[in-house]
């Protein structure tokens, strides 16, 4: 993902979200979330993201490195499509915090806490930073926070919303790198279950064609993205369900299984 598809302090889509904050009388001095979804929508959307809340659960508890991250006091939050908390992630240090700010699965949405990086990754379908003060409500102002949309290739739509923060400790960059990490197995994962599950489908739309045909031109990722002028992240997505439709590990054998099924020529012409 490159640096012009991340929101951050300073961007015009912050400024603008904030005055969103102001139009709906949310007050900054707030000291704690009073907004939930109730129960029973709570467990039925937990039920429905289940895969992924299993995914992200066995990844960061199994996983040395997180588990570090856990006990310095990160903490994983993640959201389903409507943004709402069906997961959360922490060090038991966490417990009196959270139970004061009355922090919990069920809540976080603009309209209770103002601008957070998770409703400006749900707005914008990029990965958002946002540092304490860059907050609208002073119940963030010590909160450090990355948040990613979790897309779903095959399909091509997002699915959850994914965020690491911590308390104090500013470290944006890295945390970005992680969740970026994190969010790419994530989606990987996504492809390999519907690679179980699923038929294969090879009807293709033309941006699909015109990456096939480019790749076996021989471009490399950043001519592509400027001919077709689509994101990294977007071509990544396209390619990574390309992979999945032709059973595919690497750019080499996609190209070579679109030969094979009569989509491009060997010289990357569309048949």
């Amino acid at each position: 993902m490159n640096n012009e598809a991340v929101i951050k302090r300073g961007c015009n889509e912050l400024i603008f979200s904030y005055g969103e904050s102001l139009l709906m009388n949310i007050k900054p001095d707030k000291k704690s979330f009073n907004m939930k979804i109730d129960k029973e929508e709570l467990i039925r959307s937990k039920k429905e993201n289940s895969y992924l809340i299993s995914l992200l659960d066995n990844l960061i508890r199994k996983s040395t490195r997180y588990k570090f991250l856990l006990a310095n006091g990160y903490f994983f939050i993640l959201c389903d499509k409507n943004g709402y908390i069906i997961k959360l992630i922490y060090d038991n240090q966490l417990i009196d915090y959270f139970n004061e700010l009355h922090f919990s699965e069920g809540n976080i949405r603009i309209e209770d806490c103002g601008v957070n990086a998770i409703n400006l990754a749900m707005k914008y379908k990029k990965q958002a930073e946002l540092c304490g003060k860059d907050h609208y409500c002073d119940l963030f102002r010590d909160w450090y926070c990355t948040a990613i949309p979790i897309f779903d290739s095959l399909n091509v739509e997002t699915i959850a919303y994914l965020d690491i923060s911590c308390i104090n400790i500013s470290s944006i960059k890295e945390q970005g790198i992680m969740l970026k990490n994190i969010a790419m197995y994530i989606e990987e994962m996504i492809l390999y279950r519907y690679g179980k599950c699923c038929t294969i489908d090879k009807r293709l739309s033309l941006t699909e064609k015109s990456i096939l045909s480019f790749l076996a031109c021989g471009m490399d990722r950043k001519e592509i993205m400027y001919e077709i002028n689509i994101s990294e992240t977007t071509l990544r997505r396209y390619i990574n369900k390309l992979k999945f439709k032709f059973k595919a590990k690497n750019d080499i054998t996609l190209v070579l299984n679109a030969i094979d099924a009569g989509i491009i020529d060997t010289r990357g012409r569309l048949l």
